[in-house]
């Protein structure tokens, strides 16, 4: 999903150029901020899976240690 994020997102930014050329101006922003939004937050994604998978983690050891 990472790998093929940036292709993706590549993809949906030169159509939001073409509607610029169109003079759809507020529509091609709109387009171009939410596919560079999409990239981020998959690119992201793995990161805050791990940390919820460590806190996760953490909070099953706790509870077996006080239990």
């Amino acid at each position: 999903m990472v790998a093929l994020s940036f292709p993706i997102a590549s993809v949906i930014i030169i159509g939001g150029y073409f509607f610029f050329m169109i003079g759809k101006s507020e529509r091609a922003w709109s387009t171009i901020q939410n596919a560079g939004l999409g990239y981020v937050l998959i690119q992201v994604m793995p990161l805050l899976l791990n940390i919820l998978k460590e806190v996760g983690g953490q909070s099953n050891e706790f509870l077996l240690l006080y239990m």
